[in-house]
């Protein structure tokens, strides 16, 4: 955690670190050229941000075995440092599930409760869209299911909502990608009928997306 000062935003905003990363070699996606914090990364964006931290979830999980509340936060933010005891009840408080219970940090229902959770204890303040924390998450590796995005929609034809809120997602991601893997997909749009082939495309664009930033990633070394 981080002292706020009165009138001003919280440290991990500002640095558009919301999930207050201290500085490490990590070669991390998105940096500013600039970083004038001396303890903690600054973003050029908050959605590089928020993938910072599902990055991070996501390697406690495949490289430490890490899918509870309770280690997950253990190692997030150690007693050495912060009041851990309290931080993991009010995330369980916050994201609705138990300190023990199993997450799988590949999954966006799991993943993006979590990472929305951290976002407002670090900083006492959760202020980014699910437009925000969907982009940041398909940039991660983690797109969101079918059945979530309904969940959140209210309008008449799901599916087709379901679709353009991916879709949109997923076209964000490309533009912050490798700039062959951008215009590769972006060229399919035209020749595409978008009544009948919109859900196709978005698909399309989501695994190209995913696979370039994976290939991008390794061939740069950033995380």
């Amino acid at each position: 955690m981080t002292i706020r000062q009165a009138g001003s935003l919280p440290r991990g905003l500002r640095n558009n670190n919301p999930g207050n990363l201290r500085k490490s070699k990590d070669p991390w996606q998105g940096l500013a050229e600039q970083q004038t914090d001396a303890e903690f990364f600054v973003f050029k964006s908050p959605i590089y941000g928020i993938r910072a931290i599902a990055r991070t979830l996501i390697a406690y999980q495949d490289e430490h075995n890490l899918r509870t509340i309770r280690l997950i936060l253990g190692r997030w933010a150690p007693l050495t440092e912060n009041d851990t005891v309290s931080y993991i009840k009010a995330v369980a408080e916050e994201t609705g599930l138990l300190p023990d219970q199993t997450l799988n940090m590949h999954r966006y229902e799991d993943l993006s409760v979590l990472v929305k959770a951290i976002i407002h204890h670090e900083n006492g303040q959760q202020p980014y869209t699910d437009a925000q924390i969907t982009k940041a998450l398909v940039l991660a590796g983690v797109e969101p299911s079918a059945q979530s995005v309904q969940k959140t929609r209210t309008v008449k034809g799901g599916q087709t909502a379901t679709a353009a809120t991916v879709g949109v997602a997923a076209l964000e991601a490309v533009r912050e990608s490798v700039d062959p893997a951008r215009e590769a997909l972006l060229s399919i749009a035209p020749y595409l009928d978008m009544a009948k082939w919109l859900l196709l495309a978005v698909t399309l664009v989501g695994i190209g997306v995913m696979i370039w930033a994976r290939i991008d990633d390794r061939r740069k070394g950033l995380r």
